[in-house]
């Protein structure tokens, strides 16, 4: 598959895959075509799994730390990729007093 179509699967910006291709940093074996075009080989092992990770600042902020995730594996879910584990945390954020 062309090189733009796989960077918009994998949510990078096509731009950032062609200077990664230059780089010859790509994850995945590509190969230029004397035209110019590059074409993407995916691999076998491409299974398109992700995990999903959202973050809040305070420990009233659960509900919102479980919308997060809900939200981020039902997109995962659209895009066809395969969640294969999902976290939350909860970090310290500002404080309402300070010195």
């Amino acid at each position: 598959m062309k090189l733009s179509k796989w960077a918009r699967q994998v949510g990078l910006h096509p731009r950032t895959a062609y200077r990664w291709s230059h780089a010859g940093a790509l994850p995945v074996p590509a190969r230029q075509l004397a035209s110019g075009t590059i074409l993407v080989e995916p691999t076998s092992s491409d299974a398109g799994e992700v995990a999903v990770y959202a973050r809040g600042s305070s420990a009233d902020q659960r509900s919102d730390l479980d919308r997060q995730v809900a939200r981020l594996a039902a997109d995962a879910t659209t895009r066809g990729l395969i969640q294969s584990r999902a976290s939350s945390r909860r970090g310290s954020g500002p404080r309402s007093v300070r010195r």
